[in-house]
């Protein structure tokens, strides 16, 4: 009976123990930076050179700058909640689905605190190199965030006028 075992980026094979620990580095990495709230214990999960791909909100490199990143955030949102709703691992990449809870209790993306408690979907995929990780690529809803917090109303979700008969 043959396995099939993903291959690495270097065609090397990935065992399903591999994919097993590289789950739980990322795990202990949300839990530790998102939970937790301790940016400075999390950052001993990244590699040096740690860079963090935001979209359209940049990147950011070197994972003290990583670590300042997830203190800003969990500062603006001191009881931020982050649950696992998916995650799936292939060859060095992690994927995960989650939804996102906070309080916007401080200044964050240049909106001043609301005092609103909001939700959002992200989906964010982590490399993994050596045991820690070296890359995310986030794709938080920030749309669901500016809505929830008061900063912006998409047309679409706009009160429409009531019209006469």
């Amino acid at each position: 009976m043959s396995t099939n075992t993903p291959q690495g980026k270097d065609g090397e094979m990935t065992s399903p123990q591999e994919l097993e620990e590289n789950k739980r580095i990322v795990r202990a990495f949300i839990e530790t930076a998102f939970n937790q709230h301790e940016a400075e214990k999390a950052a001993a999960l990244l590699t040096p050179d740690m860079k963090w791909h935001g979209g359209t909100l940049g990147t950011v490199e070197g994972r003290e700058n990583v670590a300042g990143l997830v203190r800003t955030i969990v500062d603006a949102l001191p009881d931020l909640h982050n649950v696992e709703q998916d995650i799936i691992a292939e060859r060095d990449i992690v994927a995960v689905r989650a939804v996102v809870e906070a309080t916007h209790q401080g200044d964050l993306l240049g909106i001043p605190a609301s005092g609103r408690h909001v939700q959002w979907d992200a989906v964010d995929v982590y490399r993994v190199a050596n045991g820690k990780i070296a890359e995310e690529w986030a794709a938080d809803d920030l749309l669901a965030f500016v809505y929830g917090v008061g900063a912006y109303t998409p047309p679409w979700l706009a009160q429409q006028p009531s019209r006469s008969s």
